[in-house]
């Protein structure tokens, strides 16, 4: 199987999370097409909106699940090869990756090793990763390990820090700002508790630094009016335990301001394997929210190509030599996991 030419075709559908649905049927038509058994979960109200489990037949039962996301962040923009390099909306986060496990299914049904590993395609994963949820409850089967794919330059993930992403929201009283004593501003009362939050002192561990980005701030109506609301979208990169975080942040935020928890998984430490170099990564992927899908003694790994540094950029990429590449690691992974 041409892994270029799947990514080319994947990468050629937009999926920006919320409207995987295009992709979803070129995937499951790709799959359908090699003589795979095919199964949907529908996640959301969205029309064709669904999570994709693929196994060599009706009755194989996978004791190893290679998976990874279909939707992307916006902007979609087309693949193009350039020199030694593919670009595109997802070549890396995930299409690319999608494909990379598709080939290295297709190799496996050669061996006896075809009916034991099956390949889950989630949606959502980008926003509230509500496909992977959704999937660990009843659609995707117990196993005793897991492959996720995401760019970490083809090495695997040792350990993984958390995600703690919240809504800040105050309100005001909007008033002539020539006369501040006739109303309350919320955008101050925002930059206040923003600014306790900045300059705390946050914990390390052998993950690194616990990080705080304010990536989006909205609020008020005019430079002379008192703003009467205002908010701020918040992400933090525990890397200790999560919820000890969000304590101290609950004891930073005055209790005038609301505070509202939109995706909170702790910090996660990952199998690896004798030989194959690992590293540590600061991004949080659908990896917490599969867990359920492993036993006391299953086994989650991380590990796809490329480098997370170029997704969600406007260069998003991936060396074409790593994406064929990445096909070889995924089959020796499973060969090792399944030996």
């Amino acid at each position: 199987m041409n892994v270029l030419a799947l990514t080319q075709s994947l990468c050629s559908v937009p999926s920006v999370s919320g409207e995987e649905a295009a992709v979803v049927e070129l995937v499951t038509e790709t799959l359908r097409a090699a003589g795979l058994f095919v199964s949907h979960q529908p996640v959301g109200t969205a029309r064709g909106r669904c999570n994709i489990l693929c196994k060599a037949s009706a009755d194989a039962r996978p004791r190893l699940l290679m998976t990874t996301h279909l939707d992307t962040v916006p902007p979609f923009f087309a693949p193009r090869v350039e020199g030694e390099y593919l670009l595109g909306r997802g070549v890396i986060d995930a299409k690319g990756i999608a494909a990379a496990m598709i080939a290295a299914h297709a190799e496996l049904l050669h061996s006896p090793l075809g009916a034991d590993v099956a390949l889950l395609f989630v949606v959502g994963e980008e926003t509230t990763s509500d496909g992977a949820k959704a999937a660990a409850q009843g659609f995707a089967p117990q196993v005793s390990a897991f492959v996720n794919g995401e760019p970490t330059e083809g090495l695997l993930c040792r350990a993984m820090k958390g995600v703690l992403a919240f809504e800040l929201r105050a309100d005001g009283v909007a008033a002539h700002s020539a006369y501040p004593a006739a109303g309350h501003s919320a955008v101050h009362d925002l930059l206040d508790a923003l600014g306790r939050l900045r300059e705390e002192s946050w914990p390390t561990s052998d993950l690194g630094e616990t990080t705080l980005n304010v990536g989006v701030l909205e609020g008020g109506v005019a430079p002379n009016v008192l703003a009467p609301s205002a908010r701020a979208l918040v992400v933090m990169r525990p890397s200790v335990s999560t919820e000890s975080v969000l304590e101290r942040v609950r004891a930073l935020v005055p209790p005038a301001l609301h505070l509202e928890i939109t995706m909170q998984s702790a910090p996660v430490v990952l199998t690896e394997l004798p030989g194959e170099p690992s590293c540590v990564v600061a991004f949080g992927s659908d990896v917490p929210h599969l867990l359920p899908l492993l036993g006391s003694t299953g086994r989650a790994l991380l590990v796809g190509p490329g480098s997370i540094l170029d997704a969600h950029t406007d260069h998003e990429r991936v060396r074409i030599a790593d994406l064929e590449g990445a096909v070889q690691s995924y089959v020796r992974i499973a060969k090792h996991l399944l030996a």
